[in-house]
């Protein structure tokens, strides 16, 4: 265990017994008490060190849907950040190709939009195929659909007669030839058939990367969402080696042809939940229903505009829904459900309500995720009724609110993602940032969810869904960790796990936009300095940058309080677990003894 200490400051708990403090003790990784600066001196053994901080002490951060794995994938794949053009792309492509000769795929992260293009439209598979030539290429979009190269298409052996798989679609043009875009993971799976898999290996290196980049941020727990079999073993691995700095709760993936028996089967072949209880846990199955408002696929009542008689993708059949909600309601877990359209919000609640009927489901893990574009009161107060959450992710509005202008006009847009709408109606709400692609940083989702700002536009959309500023720490902290589970509960208090982070400003100041210049200062886990800021650290709230056209160097690594991952050493206290274990960034409050 990591050893005593007492951390002196401004203390926000979340704790509505005392929401504000001067000082917690520490034992054991343990929080043994919530007060003053006598009363935590009083709760630890004698001789036990104090450290004042400057600024603010939270509990630490919780992330309710973050791909962590994703995250820290990044660095090997194209970085395509900040592209502006089609032949932008297509020099980014090359200059990979060229670092990496030979035949392998070439894969990257899209998050981008037509309109981000200067020719207005997304790379055909002609593009992609003069980058890089004979080169199987793809570029995920959004976790969702992708976009490929003709070789890609060839490997794949997609041609103008492959039929669309179910829950899927392959675009394709006036001839009836495949233009390169492959609409959900059902079409994505085809070409995803003949790529090689990561190995263990790499698994590994991106669980390391990605949590590195979590705890800059302050996040002490996040829940990785669509994990799917041979990741649940690297997590596993990960957590037997005490090699997690962090709390995940993976959520294992599942699918038409992935059962709840097949998830169960799995994660008791790896051993996930006896690797590591107190780091890694098995979190509610997680299940891609529709698409996305900003792809023009989520599953709407109501046609798409210009799209007569499409109401958007229906990944997984109700039954499929269904089956899957009924095994986790009567193991005692629950289901996260991809569901965006205001047809999917009702068809999950409609399937919930028939489970619940059977098998009451409030309180293990049963939540909607992103649920932002048109519920309805009708919808929330079932989910109320229900005890169902909403894990909700600003950070997506802010990233493509104007591509929902675009596709849905000014009024519908303003109306996504109605966390005002939720909290009124008694819903449990829990944040997360949907990252890599959004902003990971909380402090930025806080200020999204504060100020409705979206990129490239300078006046709010829809600012009637604002939250407050306790409110949108709440998201981050004790909403998050109400899906998330596991020991902590998003609050300082006796009994809770040591999770905290340090910022150097109160997040709970008037001004919002304070919340884009505080620095995450350093980051506890179980009581154990996980990381501190680095000297030349930006604010947390900042947002990514780019990092080069290769994508050989490390994507998105300009935020805030850069952990110290160097200096890994084995804290034999705590039963060899291998910690980074950087110097406290503040002053010694009293000395070793003292009283």
């Amino acid at each position: 265990m990591s050893r005593p200490l007492v951390i002196v400051g401004d203390v926000v708990t979340m704790d509505p017994e005392r929401p504000r403090a001067e000082a917690i003790a520490v034992v054991d990784g343990l929080v043994t008490a919530v007060g003053s600066v006598a009363e935590a001196r009083a709760a630890v053994p004698a001789g036990t060190a104090g450290i004042r901080v400057a600024g603010t002490v939270i509990p630490g951060f919780v992330d309710s849907h973050v791909h962590l794995l994703w995250a820290g994938r990044r660095a090997s794949r194209v970085s395509l950040t900040g592209a502006t053009s089609i032949k932008d792309i297509q020099e980014r492509i090359r200059g990979y190709a060229r670092a990496h000769p030979g035949d392998g795929w070439i894969e990257a992260d899209d998050n981008l939009d037509p309109w981000d293009l200067a020719e207005g439209r997304l790379p055909s598979a002609a593009d992609l195929e003069a980058a890089a030539p004979g080169r199987g290429v793809l570029l995920d979009r959004r976790g969702h659909d992708a976009l490929v190269s003709t070789t890609a298409l060839t490997r794949a052996g997609i041609t103008a007669t492959t039929p669309d798989p179910p829950g899927g679609r392959i675009e394709r043009d006036a001839r009836g030839d495949a233009t390169g875009l492959l609409v959900e993971h059902p079409a994505v799976a085809l070409v995803r058939a003949v790529i090689p898999a990561p190995g263990r290996a790499e698994h590994l290196r991106w669980i390391e990367a990605g949590q590195a980049e979590l705890l800059a941020h302050g996040i002490t727990t996040a829940m990785d969402p669509a994990v799917g079999v041979a990741e649940l073993a690297a997590y596993a691995d990960a957590a037997r080696a005490g090699a997690l700095r962090l709390r995940v709760t993976a959520m294992p993936l599942g699918s038409e042809h992935v059962s709840f028996a097949d998830l169960d089967l799995a994660a008791t072949a790896c051993g996930l939940e006896r690797a590591d209880p107190d780091r890694l846990r098995r979190g509610p199955t997680k299940l891609f229903l529709d698409g996305g408002g900003s792809l023009g696929t989520a599953l709407l009542s109501t046609p798409w505009p210009g799209r007569p008689g499409y109401h958007g993708n229906q990944t997984l059949s109700r039954d499929v829904v269904l089956a899957h909600c009924r095994d986790a309601a009567r193991a005692g877990r629950g289901a996260g459900v991809h569901a965006v359209g205001d047809a999917a919000i009702a068809l999950v609640l409609d399937v919930l309500a028939e489970v619940n009927a059977e098998t009451p489901i409030a309180g293990p893990g049963f939540h909607l995720i992103h649920a932002y574009l048109g519920p309805d009161a009708a919808a929330m107060r079932q989910a109320r009724e229900l005890g169902v959450r909403v894990s909700a992710h600003p950070a997506l509005q802010w990233d493509f609110g104007l591509g929902l202008i675009d596709r849905l006009g000014e009024a519908r847009a303003a109306a996504a993602n109605p966390l005002r709408a939720w909290l009124d109606a008694g819903v449990e709400v829990g944040g997360g940032s949907d990252g890599p692609g959004p902003p990971i940083a909380p402090l930025h989702g806080m200020w999204q969810a504060r100020t409705r700002r979206v990129r490239g536009r300078d006046a709010p959309l829809g600012p009637e869904q604002a939250v407050t500023a306790a409110e949108a720490l709440a998201l981050f902290t004790t909403g998050a960790a109400a899906i998330t589970g596991g020991p902590g509960t998003g609050r300082l208090r006796a009994g809770d796990p040591a999770d905290f982070a340090v910022l150097d400003g109160d997040p709970l100041a008037a001004d919002p936009d304070a919340l884009l210049t505080i620095r995450v200062t350093a980051t506890v886990v179980g009581g154990t300095l996980t990381g501190t800021a680095a000297p030349d650290g930006v604010p947390a709230g900042a947002t990514t940058t780019d990092t080069g056209a290769t994508g050989a160097a490390e994507a998105d690594t300009a935020t805030a309080g850069t952990t110290t991952t160097g200096t890994a050493t084995v804290d034999t206290a705590a039963g060899g677990r291998a910690r980074g274990v950087p110097s406290w960034p503040f002053d010694l409050d009293f000395e070793d003894g003292e009283r």
